[in-house]
């Protein structure tokens, strides 16, 4: 279960199963202040050089090698990096953050995974960049799923929900006009598909459409919705 402090002014959430992980460093933020005032400074990263995405909603992944960091965002929804002091982050307002390490400290990832990316597998295709190019293997491999819109929230049309075919991941309820999306539950799904053990996988249960108080949301706020902003990286 993850957990949420207050440091500096600044919420956050953080995952024990990643805190317990030598040289990882990392925090979802909330929407409390903006998480460009000072949040990598507070998650333990200042001034670290942070990977940039231009997020697509894909399953395309980016293996961070160079020491120098591209000057434009390239497109794609998943990083993955072995070298020390690089911030690896995504964007969410409703998707699901996925934070992935390996238990040793010694490769990193995050993912952007809304419904359009969990159906393109993201998640898995971000563990085999992670085993292919870290030299490590999934059993030994940790995950976070931070804040997201619930399955209380993620009505979606019977188009979306034949794209999961895996029990438990859409729900559907008398009192429900259409069916829900467990978004949760179908990238939990597929790290465990690709080799993740389920005991080393936390999922918040906090739901981003339910929680202004807390954080952004597109279903509930629209194109004036902000964005919440994830943070992985190994410690130099």
């Amino acid at each position: 279960m993850l957990h949420t402090r207050t440091q500096s002014d600044i919420t956050f959430l953080a995952a024990p199963v990643l805190e317990a992980v030598p040289r990882v460093v990392h925090a979802f933020s909330t929407r409390r202040p903006s998480p460009d005032d000072g949040f990598a400074a507070v998650a333990g990263m200042e001034g670290w050089p942070t990977f940039p995405l231009r997020q697509i909603h894909s399953d395309r992944v980016h293996w961070v090698a160079g020491e120098r960091l591209p000057d434009t965002a390239p497109d794609g929804d998943a990083a993955a990096t072995a070298l020390p002091g690089v911030a690896l982050s995504v964007r969410t307002a409703d998707c699901a953050p996925v934070l992935i390490a390996d238990r040793r400290g010694r490769v990193v990832a995050a993912a952007h995974a809304g419904w359009r990316g969990a159906a393109a597998g993201v998640v898995r295709r971000t563990v085999e960049q992670v085993v292919s190019e870290g030299g490590v293997e999934a059993r030994d491999l940790a995950a976070a799923i931070g804040p997201h819109i619930g399955v209380c929230c993620m009505e979606v049309g019977d188009d979306v929900a034949d794209r999961f075919a895996q029990p438990g991941i859409v729900l559907r309820r008398p009192d429900w006009p259409k069916p829900h999306l467990d978004l949760g539950a179908a990238n939990r799904a597929q790290l465990a598909d690709a080799g993740v053990p389920p005991e080393r996988v936390e999922v918040s249960t906090l739901c981003t459409r339910c929680r202004p108080d807390l954080f952004h949301s597109y279903r509930r706020d629209g194109e004036k919705a902000g964005r919440m902003l994830s943070l992985i990286g190994l410690a130099p």
